[in-house]
């Protein structure tokens, strides 16, 4: 489980401070719920909007260089 503003700038969406604000501003949802305090804990499971748009999650990808 990840930090929802965490979560919206990995996904580009928007920078870490910028999704604060915006979470401030009941501007995103979480499974259909506007949510707006910070702190949120969210899993990949979870459907995450920002101003009505669905992000997309990004995953994380560790390369080896051998």
């Amino acid at each position: 489980m990840e930090r929802l503003q965490k979560v919206i700038a990995a996904s580009g969406a928007a920078s870490r401070r910028k999704a604060e604000e915006m979470i401030k501003l009941g501007k995103v949802k979480v499974n259909g719920e506007v949510i707006t305090e910070l702190g949120l804990k969210v899993t990949p499971k979870d459907i995450i909007e920002v101003d009505n748009k669905v992000i997309e999650k990004r995953t994380k990808r560790v390369l080896s260089i051998k």
